[in-house]
């Protein structure tokens, strides 16, 4: 099992109740892909530490607003 590091604009405070099927999912970005012009897109950033076995999400570690 890996720790990873998953940015996204969404809030998502229900995260850990349904991880796999949360919204993060659909504009998540890894930390070096979030360029100046990626970050201005939005006005909002959440940082999610997550675990994942392999490929799948398994259980949220951390959460902040950056």
């Amino acid at each position: 099992m890996t720790i990873e590091i998953v940015i996204s604009p969404v809030k998502d405070e229900k995260i850990s109740s349904n991880l796999r099927g949360s919204e993060i999912w659909k504009k998540a970005y890894k930390p070096e892909e979030v360029t100046e012009e990626v970050r201005k897109k939005y006005p909002s950033w959440y940082e999610y530490s997550i675990k994942f076995d392999g490929l799948t999400p398994v259980h949220l570690t951390k959460f902040r607003e950056i």
